[in-house]
């Protein structure tokens, strides 16, 4: 440990005042957090790998002498982080774990209130299925991007970059109380991204503060593809309300339904009353909070008639093998390689809580002509969009939408290929599970989530970090009486 530096609520922002006083190197962060990988991450499975350390320490020497000689690339300067930003000076510890491309592999086979909509394990090797801030029996950290979230909350990196297909940035990030914006579609590069599908990929920041995720947003998003404030994102991290108008969605509305959630009524009878007593606080400091209704996945699928996910599956088998074409040294070329392997290897792969591959194998043989295809994802782009977030934002006369965080509002704006955003709020007396609300707004409107964010983050409770030795402690006498 450092002097002054605990990594479990330390910012990227606190770690660049401290490089800046001299008060520690780039050297000594890199030591502290890939330390902190080898203590922890035999528990939480968060990191797949990291680089070399001798490869890591050069890097950090060579932007600690930067820094000497007065050049400073920017906020994120000398900060170590899991994956992403060589250029923004940033130095890459390693590689965050994930959910095998983004819980599209299997089916699911069984599951609880922790699970939601995905099994503990995807393959033994991608997941990271231990939230830190979680007590007893079920670890589950929500995914695909399980392995960022855990990773930032534990204190294992300061910052980090997940991807998000639907839900995949939003849900883990709720679920471990960090601030994270799945932005815009395309606004940033999707390029090096395993891919599910262009029609929704994206990367996004998760971290432990607002202005963490601004810097990072800054450095990720290509400008020419939207419009950036004068100042960057950053310049929106003003912490006020100002003049910005709330809808509020009925809470009970937008709970992930039982036919794919274990009921745990202590634990729903929380959320739905942190979520009103939120909505209330919110009346006495934005300018406007009123209800809106927004329409249902029912709606916006035509009873499951118009589902996007059918023509993502269309199109998943060709842009996977261009995707494995472009590497070198892959012994993996095509689909039907990949879902051999993971017959050969189904101790490993295949494991009981994910014990099949049906939406590969689907995949594999799915087909939609391309006019089909255009129509479905043109439909779904306009009902869940133009005619379902745009629609409520204007007919209502607000500028953002507020609603349950772990929940399938994320579908809505996913589909959309509009941003949405967390809003950390509170922990579960049932198992210390964080969770919290999710904003949705029109595209291109980065700025005003963060602005919101930055709101929310003056006005409501500071985020807790978790009781780390306590969890750890619990969860390995659990494992022990189970075994």
């Amino acid at each position: 440990m450092i002097s002054g530096i605990d990594p479990l609520t330390a910012t990227a922002a606190d770690l660049q005042a401290t490089l800046t006083s001299n008060s520690v190197t780039s050297r000594q962060l890199v030591k502290l957090y890939l330390d902190r990988i080898g203590r922890y991450d035999g528990y939480f499975r968060a990191v797949i790998v990291t680089a070399p350390e001798d490869l890591l320490d050069k890097a950090a020497t060579r932007l600690d002498g930067e820094r000497t000689n007065g050049h400073i690339r920017g906020p994120l300067h000398g900060i170590p982080i899991l994956i992403k930003l060589v250029a923004a000076g940033a130095i890459i510890i390693g590689k965050a774990n994930l959910s095998v491309c983004a819980n599209l592999k299997s089916d699911l086979i069984s599951l609880t209130f922790e699970d939601l909509i995905m099994p503990t394990a995807d393959g033994l090797l991608f997941v990271a299925r231990r939230n830190p801030h979680t007590f007893g029996e079920v670890f589950n950290a929500g995914g695909s991007s399980s392995g960022s979230a855990v990773a930032v909350a534990a204190g294992l990196s300061p910052i980090s970059i997940g991807t998000e297909t639907m839900g995949s940035l939003i849900m883990p990030s709720d679920r471990s109380a960090l601030y994270t914006i799945k932005p815009t579609l395309k606004i940033i590069s999707q390029e090096g991204l395993i891919p599910v599908t262009y029609e929704a990929d994206s990367a996004g920041p998760m971290t432990k503060s607002v202005l963490d995720l601004a810097n990072l947003l800054d450095i990720l998003v290509d400008p020419s593809k939207t419009s950036v404030p004068e100042g960057g994102y950053r310049s929106a991290v003003t912490g006020k309300w100002g003049d910005i108008r709330i809808g509020v969605v009925e809470p009970a509305d937008w709970l992930f339904p039982t036919k794919i959630v274990k009921y745990e009524q202590q634990a729903s009878d929380q959320m739905l009353r942190e979520w009103e007593l939120a909505y209330e606080k919110l009346r006495t400091v934005a300018k406007t909070v009123k209800p809106v209704k927004l329409l249902s996945l029912e709606e916006a699928t035509l009873g499951g008639t118009k589902n996007i996910w059918t023509a993502f599956a269309s199109t998943f088998k060709d842009s996977l093998e261009d995707y494995l074409g472009s590497i070198d040294n892959s012994k993996v070329r095509t689909l039907e390689d990949l879902i051999k392997f993971n017959e050969e290897h189904a101790e490993q792969e295949l494991p009981p809580s994910a014990d099949n591959q049906a939406g590969f194998i689907r995949a594999l043989h799915a087909k939609m002509p391309d006019d089909e295809y255009r129509e479905l994802i043109d439909f779904a782009r306009d009902r869940c969009g133009k005619n379902g977030i745009d629609k409520v934002l204007e007919e209502n006369e607000v500028d953002i939408i507020i609603g349950p965080g772990d929940g399938p509002m994320i579908n809505i704006a996913g589909t959309a290929g509009y941003p949405s955003a967390t809003l950390p709020l509170g922990y579960l007396d049932f198992n210390g599970r964080p969770f919290g609300l999710q904003i949705l707004a029109k595209a291109h409107q980065e700025a005003l989530l963060i602005e919101a964010q930055s709101a929310w983050e003056a006005t409501f409770a500071k985020r807790q970090p978790p009781p780390l030795s306590e969890i750890i402690k619990l969860g390995e006498a659990i494992e022990s009486s189970n075994s």
